[in-house]
């Protein structure tokens, strides 16, 4: 998943824009890469995380006869997005919105996101939607609506070089997360994200789960537990654990395509973009003994598309994410999971894949099932951002 979180509270940020949004009316959309609000029906609009997108939208406009006009959100920054929507009117040429489970806490209740409607008939996969993604808090706001539709997800943990970690090369062994953060062998040779909201909850997983410190949910720390956080990794970072701190996702492909590094908290699309140098299998992306960083992306419906004459369209858009095509370009590009994930597989054996891609979503599959079994999931509003995000400075200028 691309996770540029911004580091200021979100929920602060947002009320501040809600209210500058509605003076300014629109003002700031002028800055945002143009969405055209087509008058062709079978052309949607969408504005988000560039994860969300395939990476050639033909395929789905061959299957559907469904166009589909994308615009990146500028750096994948929740705030960003956020303030994109409320001050922006982005609704007014978006006709959905991607983004991971977070925003829609925000956004739905205030209006800016439609509440789905689940008895719509084009969303024929609806039912068949295993709960586990459709009534997700990615999807379902703190009111109890449901306001998206999960479109893909993950569980995140880091990459490794076997042999530089003492561990065999197939990648199937669990890992603790302490040999990322306080290990003899990869001292000086880790990298870490430099953002709270992907590192910080990681980090008291693993304290919470091998018993170094008392804390009730890492997705939604307290400030005491922020603190706790903070100061386990000031410490591993004056004894010289970590080689660097990173921003982005282009940074995680260098450091391990220049093996400047062994081990690195990042995202999966990752290790798979090293290989592509490297040689396959030479980057393994761990399963963990104590969990993951779970997180899912959304679609949800802007309000003003509601009113507009695609809605149909629209729906039918939505139904094809949870569909086996989506699904499997998903699977095969970037290694996510998602929905339904049987109907990727069905896909790509209707279609004759060859046999090595279908034998990858299959394996897909059982990584996805395997990762999931660990309850922890990814929060992008968390309670006391204001807290995390004061403490994570001291880590920062430590």
């Amino acid at each position: 998943m691309e996770d540029k979180i911004s580091t200021t509270c979100q929920l602060e940020l947002a009320r501040r824009d809600f209210l500058k949004g509605i003076a300014a009316a629109g003002a700031a959309f002028a800055v945002l890469p143009s969405v055209s609000a087509s008058a062709e029906t079978n052309t949607i609009t969408g504005y988000g995380v560039t994860t969300a997108q395939l990476k050639d939208w033909s395929v789905m406009e061959k299957s559907t006869g469904l166009k589909m006009e994308f615009s990146t959100v500028a750096g994948n920054d929740i705030g960003a997005l956020i303030r994109d929507v409320i001050s922006s009117n982005v609704g007014d040429k978006a006709d959905l919105v991607f983004f991971a489970g977070g925003s829609h806490n925000i956004l739905g209740p205030r209006g800016f996101y439609a509440v789905l409607d689940e008895k719509r008939p084009e969303l024929s996969l609806w039912e068949r939607t295993a709960d586990v993604w459709k009534r997700s808090s990615a999807v379902v706001g703190p009111d109890g609506k449901q306001y998206g539709v999960p479109v893909t997800g993950n569980a995140d943990s880091f990459g490794y070089f076997p042999e530089k970690i003492g561990v065999p090369a197939d990648g199937q062994q669990d890992i603790s997360w302490q040999m990322l953060f306080e290990n003899d062998r990869t001292r000086g040779r880790a990298a870490f994200a430099k953002t709270w909201n992907y590192s910080a909850p990681s980090t008291a997983l693993y304290l919470k789960e091998s018993g170094k410190a008392k804390i009730e949910n890492p997705a939604d720390l307290s400030p005491a537990e922020a603190k706790i956080v903070v100061d386990f990794l000031v410490a591993r970072k004056k004894a010289g654990q970590f080689k660097t701190l990173f921003n982005s996702f282009e940074e995680q492909v260098q450091l391990l395509n220049s093996r400047e590094i062994d081990i690195i908290n990042c995202w999966e699309p990752a290790t798979r973009e090293a290989n592509k140098k490297l040689g396959e299998g030479a980057v393994r992306y761990a399963y963990t003994v104590e969990g993951y960083t779970k997180w899912g992306q959304a679609a949800y419906i802007t309000t003003q598309a509601t009113k507009r004459s695609n809605l149909s369209n629209i729906y039918k858009t939505l139904n094809y994410f949870l569909g086996g095509e989506y699904r499997a370009y998903q699977a095969k590009e970037r290694g996510y999971g998602g929905p339904n994930m049987d109907l990727a597989v069905q896909y790509a054996v209707d279609n004759h894949w060859p046999d090595a891609d279908v034998a990858n979503l299959k394996e897909n599959l059982a990584k996805i099932e395997r990762k999931y079994k660990k309850p922890f999931v990814a929060n992008y509003a968390p309670s006391n951002a204001d807290a995390i995000e004061q403490e994570w400075q001291r880590f920062l200028s430590a």
